[in-house]
């Protein structure tokens, strides 16, 4: 089963230059986890399943308590954060930077991740 957020709008510190480092900004995550989700269809209950509003709360600390430089880094502690769930088995993050770059509406960063067993 994939559990998918899409567009989940968080502000924090992201970026090289000194007015990046200065404001908050908003910055978009889309988020793909794929997990096994037989025992939560088998019950129908919540503490079976992954709790989406929970990987929210996750990404929305890890943005808020960071001030990365790049993409890339903010992708990776994401990763690092969201695999510590052992029913995490792959996952699929966009890390998008609206407004970064001149004549485009966004820039944006995509990592992939898979538990290997």
């Amino acid at each position: 089963m994939v559990i998918c957020i899409k567009n989940l709008r968080v502000s924090g510190i992201l970026g090289v230059y000194p007015e990046e480092r200065n404001k908050e900004r908003d910055i978009v995550i889309n988020a793909r986890v794929e997990y096994n989700a037989q025992a939560a269809i088998a019950s129908d209950a919540l503490e079976d399943a992954l709790d989406y509003k929970g990987i929210r709360d996750r990404i929305q600390k890890v943005v808020a308590e960071t001030k990365f430089n790049l993409l890339e880094k903010l992708a990776d502690q994401l990763v690092k954060e969201l695999a510590v769930d052992p029913r995490i088995l792959k996952l699929e993050l966009e890390i998008d930077k609206p407004r970064a770059l001149r004549l485009t509406d966004s820039v944006s960063a995509i990592i992939t991740w898979e538990r290997h067993t």
